[in-house]
C-alpha cells in the first residue's frame, strides 16, 4: 500500500521508523513526550498541510496512529474512541490491546469485524515469519495457525501477545514486528481515507 504522506506526516513517521522502530507489546511510558504534545496540539490543516481532507474521521485516525506508533496511550485513546468507524474501532482495538486490557481489546475488534488490511497483515506476518531462521517451537506454532488460516486473526493475534506480554524471546519479537507492520497498514489506509 504505497501512500505519499505530506511532509508533516512524513516527517513524524520518519521520527518513529528511527527511534521507536518496533514499539513493546505494553508500553509504559510514550517514546518521545515532545511528539505527544506536538501531535497533540496539530490541527489536520496543519497536518495535511492544506490538503483537502474529505473525511474528518480517518483524518484524526491518522493522528490517533502517530500517537499510538509513539507509544502515547492516553491520547491516542482519547482520539480513538469517538472515531465511529470500522478503522476508528481498529485503532480503539490496538490501544486496549498494548495497554494491556485484552478483554476490551477484543469487544472493539469485535466491532471492527474484516478490516480491508487484514489480507496484507496476513500476508507481511508470513514474510516475515520466512526470514527468521531457526525459530522457536511456539514460533512455528505461531507459524503454522498463520498459514493454516485464510484470513488473519485478530482475535489469535491479541492471545499471542497476552500470552507473550513480558517475553524477550523470538514470539515477542515477531509479534512486534508484525504490530509495527500493522500501524503502518493501518496509518496508510487511514491516510488514503482522509484524502
Amino acid at each position: 500500500m504505497a501512500v505519499t504522506y505530506t511532509s508533516a506526516i512524513t516527517e513524524v513517521i520518519e521520527k518513529l521508523e528511527s527511534g521507536n522502530p518496533l514499539p513493546p507489546l505494553v508500553p509504559q511510558e510514550a517514546w518521545s513526550s515532545e511528539l505527544t504534545e506536538a501531535l497533540e496540539s496539530v490541527s489536520l490543516d496543519e497536518l495535511f498541510q492544506g490538503a483537502s481532507v474529505k473525511n474528518s474521521t480517518f483524518g484524526n485516525a491518522i493522528k490517533s496512529g502517530l500517537l499510538l506508533w509513539n507509544d502515547a496511550l492516553n491520547a491516542s485513546h482519547n482520539i480513538s474512541q469517538g472515531l465511529e468507524n470500522q478503522t476508528g474501532s481498529y485503532w480503539h482495538g490496538i490501544m486496549h490491546r498494548r495497554e494491556p486490557d485484552y478483554s476490551n481489546s477484543k469487544y472493539w475488534f469485535g466491532r471492527v469485524g474484516t478490516h480491508p488490511i487484514f489480507p496484507q497483515l496476513r500476508e507481511r506476518a508470513i514474510a516475515i515469519l520466512q526470514e527468521i531462521s531457526n525459530p522457536s517451537d511456539a514460533l512455528r506454532s505461531i507459524a503454522q495457525a498463520i498459514e493454516a488460516s485464510e484470513d488473519w486473526d485478530a482475535y489469535q493475534f491479541i492471545d499471542w501477545c497476552q500470552a507473550s506480554e513480558n517475553g524477550t524471546d523470538d514470539v515477542t519479537r515477531f509479534l512486534q514486528q508484525v504490530q509495527a507492520e500493522e500501524i503502518k497498514l493501518l496509518l496508510a489506509y487511514s491516510y488514503q481515507n482522509a484524502v
